[in-house]
């Protein structure tokens, strides 16, 4: 019998596919006919036939090298300083296969979790150029075994040096700064080879999926497609089963292997992109630097949450749990009126906290550890009535439908933890492509109003909706995750690990339940709850609608979850989109 969830996900592409049709019908589908209305020039690439793409069969396969060869190993004192736990099993979870693949290859080949990591983000972009890639930005999580210091870096799109937006909202993008940065701190293996997996995929390319063919369908209507003849062959979205080879992309990652993050702050990459976005210049891109900052920390069920800090929604995650853990989350049936009503409440209070207290920390006085406090928490959680809606200061945010971004989870044979996000903001960022790849629109995300601590200014980050996230038990990682989602971010990590670690479901059970998220009055449901549960929700003054514009409006979950005693990892297939994740012995 087919249910509500899936009776809406059929409903939602047949309403997408009209919308599509109609945005098609509106559009010309000529190529030739598209650059003349826009009066841009016709793209033409003519590598492929001038035989300069290689051939995939051809190839040796990647050797990893060492980072430094020649670096001397120093001695370990093992009376003073013991080694590390060994898993000795190693995981990945992404949103793509062929990402999981490249990830576990690197980790097999003796790679740790931040080369790993490096590898998936690095072809991630390649092969969901929709979600992610060097023209956006991210944030990563670092968790070690045994209690050692979580390290939390921020790589996202930041203002020009005179703080004013482009018009396309297009910031200077991190990713590349960012990849190369954490992995100068962690990496063991050569960057240049961990770039190369991406490197073959965008020259000798990939069968497309049909994921990737409906984001280009759904996104045509704003995307130049005269200036993608790879991705829209003819004026078409490049059909599932077709090898999608992408010689631009692969050219600007050849670039960056052989000069390094130089290629895009100041070098033929960046001259390339501020050739093609008005607003930005080379010294905004020279300025550019990746931020470490203090992650969030709180607690619980008797875990150690930790989420990246501000300005993206760790902060907020913790604090919505805390919350909802302070008003009695543990002891309420998950998909009862109680829970969700919690939750919801929860939900309220951290955004509200989230828009007043929530900035860019190099330019922001944020206070973590106030905003974080156990006994804050437990104050809003008394503020949450039986019946009707805690009281919050009004929403300043401009809501949206977004569902971007893509997010990893990697662990390595040590056990140490890798939880990364990372994003364009919307699907295909901008829409405008520069060498191959799509740049960010993420300076949207700042607040119009001067007095906002999230308003624009020189080299600021607007705040984001991502939150990788690290739970612990006993000073060791045990679960690692993520998920797109825009707005609904928070709640869709929140729902999952308030029914995991405080309402004790396994976590395949937590990461399939359905989904909900509170907007104004209106409670936004992926699968309409049971008739009791709506008419309770419905006295307490909720509009309870069952809302599913697109598959993944409630995220994508990708996560992993470490049982030490037995030395194993597991992940979760997500029903939302094409997420996947592979574990093993890291020896088989």
């Amino acid at each position: 019998m087919m249910t509500n969830r899936w009776i809406n996900y059929l409903l939602s592409v047949v309403v997408g596919l009209g919308l599509v049709s109609v945005a098609a019908y509106n559009q010309p589908q000529d190529r030739e006919e598209r650059a003349a209305l826009l009066d841009q020039e016709l793209v033409e690439d003519d590598r492929e036939a001038d035989g300069e793409l290689s051939d995939a069969l051809e190839r040796e396969p990647i050797q990893l090298r060492p980072r430094d060869p020649e670096a001397e190993v120093p001695e370990i004192d093992t009376a003073e300083a013991a080694p590390p736990p060994r898993l000795d099993s190693i995981g990945v979870s992404a949103s793509h296969p062929l990402a999981v693949e490249v990830g576990m290859e690197v980790l097999a080949g003796g790679g740790n979790a931040v080369d790993a990591a490096v590898a998936v983000a690095y072809t991630l972009g390649v092969v969901e150029p929709f979600g992610s890639g060097i023209g956006g930005g991210g944030a990563l999580l670092l968790v070690e075994p045994d209690g050692a210091p979580p390290r939390y870096y921020d790589y996202r799109e930041t203002a020009p040096v005179n703080g004013e937006p482009p018009a396309s909202d297009i910031g200077v993008p991190g990713f590349v700064a960012g990849m190369a940065h954490v992995h100068e701190a962690h990496g063991s293996v050569d960057l240049e080879d961990l770039i190369e997996f991406a490197a073959r995929y965008a020259e000798d390319g990939f069968e497309v999926d049909p994921y990737l063919t409906e984001r280009l369908e759904e996104a045509a209507f704003r995307l130049p497609i005269h200036l993608l003849p790879r991705l829209f062959p003819d004026g078409v979205a490049v059909q599932p089963g077709t090898t999608l080879r992408q010689p631009e992309y692969a050219e600007a990652l050849r670039l960056i292997q052989s000069e390094g993050p130089g290629a895009m702050y100041g070098g033929e990459v960046g001259q390339r992109i501020v050739g093609s976005v008005d607003g930005l210049d080379l010294d905004d891109l020279r300025a550019y630097e990746v931020m470490e900052v203090e992650p969030s920390v709180g607690r619980i069920a008797g875990y150690e949450l930790l989420g990246g800090g501000a300005p993206v929604a760790g902060p907020t995650v913790v604090q919505l749990l805390q919350i909802a853990e302070a008003r009695g989350i543990a002891d309420l049936e998950p998909d009862s009126a109680d829970a969700i009503h919690v939750l919801a409440q929860a939900w309220r209070q951290a955004n509200a906290q989230r828009i007043d207290a929530i900035g860019d920390p190099s330019v922001e006085d944020v206070d973590l550890a106030a905003l974080l406090a156990t006994e804050v928490s437990e104050a809003y959680a008394a503020a949450i009535p039986d019946d009707g809606f805690a009281p919050i200061d009004a929403d300043d945010e401009v809501i949206g439908l977004e569902t971007d971004t893509t997010h990893a989870v990697v662990v390595d044979r040590d056990g140490t933890m890798v939880s990364m996000t990372n994003t364009l903001s919307n699907f295909f960022g901008s829409g405008l492509p520069v060498s191959g790849f799509f740049m960010n629109d993420q300076l949207k995300n700042f607040s119009p109003e001067p007095d906002s601590i999230n308003h624009a200014a020189p080299l600021k980050r607007p705040r984001s909706f991502i939150a990788p996230m690290v739970v612990l038990q006993d000073g060791q990682p045990v679960l690692g995750i993520g998920s797109p989602g825009g707005r609904r971010i928070p709640n869709i990590v929140a729902q999952v690990l308030a029914r995991w670690a405080a309402q004790g479901q396994a976590i395949d059970d937590a990461v399939l339940a359905p989904r909900f998220h509170l907007e104004g009055d209106t409670l936004e449901t992926e699968e309409a709850p049971g008739n009791a549960v709506v008419d309770e929700l419905i006295r307490r003054g909720y509009e309870v609608t069952t809302f599913v514009p697109t598959s993944e409006y409630y995220g994508a979950v990708q996560v992993l979850v470490v049982d030490w005693e037995e030395g194993t990892i597991r992940g979760v297939e997500e029903i939302r989109r094409q997420g996947t994740w592979e574990a093993r012995g890291w020896d088989e």
